[in-house]
């Protein structure tokens, strides 16, 4: 297991095996959030560019205003943010 740490949150990543092959476990600690990424998630992660995180943390906890549209992080990755 690594432990990566920084001013704003700790996380722990680590390599499991699963029925359906390797998955990499990311967890948060704090907040008690865990996810369980395959090879080809993970890869997607890298065809990202900073602005989709940027959008991604500008709200990490989740909308905060009213009329804002949730939409599944999928349509955030895939089409980058904006409407399909």
């Amino acid at each position: 297991m690594l432990t990566l740490t920084n001013e704003f949150t700790t996380v722990t990543v680590e390599k499991i095996a699963t029925r359906n092959g390797e998955r990499l476990r990311i967890t948060s600690p704090r907040l008690g959030y865990s996810i369980e990424l395959d090879p080809l998630e993970l890869e997607s992660l890298t065809w990202q560019t900073v602005e989709t995180f940027s959008r991604l943390l500008s709200t990490p906890y989740g909308p905060d205003e009213d009329g804002v549209e949730a939409r599944p992080l999928s349509d955030l990755i895939l089409f980058g943010g904006e409407h399909a």
